[in-house]
């Protein structure tokens, strides 16, 4: 096996900037969900609106970390402290980002509670990364889910 290391830099995910009429959209719908889980008493399903609209508003506005990423001969390892040995990966795919600057590297586990792993990797560098990739993983194409369809689409 020939050896390789690609090293490269990346925020943990994109970020959108959301403007103010974002958030009051979010409240607006959180507060007709609430209305309606009042209205039938649903108390439990009340709490439950009130402490995912506080979450989706903190994370809403939070940054993403700047990530350090490499791969090399044995597997991917993230920011020298989480490795992820080939062995226990099926396959990887290279797709398209939000934007121009970033592409996503989606990993894909045999089996376990982790299903797939994505980082972002600079659009400039795919074809390289693919290119060391393709000798030690099987390169298949992933479907985008129906939860990123809908983060793309509420611009998370």
């Amino acid at each position: 096996m020939e050896r390789f290391s690609i090293e490269w830099q990346a925020p943990e995910f994109e970020y959108r900037e959301k403007d103010v009429s974002w958030y009051w959209l979010s409240a607006m719908i959180a507060a007709i969900l609430l209305s309606a889980s009042i209205w039938q008493k649903n108390f439990l399903f009340t709490i439950f609106i009130i402490v995912a609209e506080i979450l989706v508003l903190v994370w809403a506005g939070r940054k993403p970390r700047t990530l350090l990423f490499k791969i090399d001969e044995k597997g991917l390892t993230i920011n020298r402290n989480k490795f992820y040995p080939y062995s226990q990966m099926e396959a990887f795919s290279i797709r398209e980002g939000a934007s121009n600057e970033w592409a996503e590297a989606v990993f894909k586990f045999r089996k376990g509670a982790r299903h797939l792993i994505k980082a972002l990797i600079p659009a400039k560098r795919a074809a390289e990364i693919e290119k060391a990739l393709a000798p030690v993983l099987d390169k298949k194409d992933f479907e985008e889910g129906l939860i990123d369809s809908m983060e793309r689409f509420l611009g998370f």
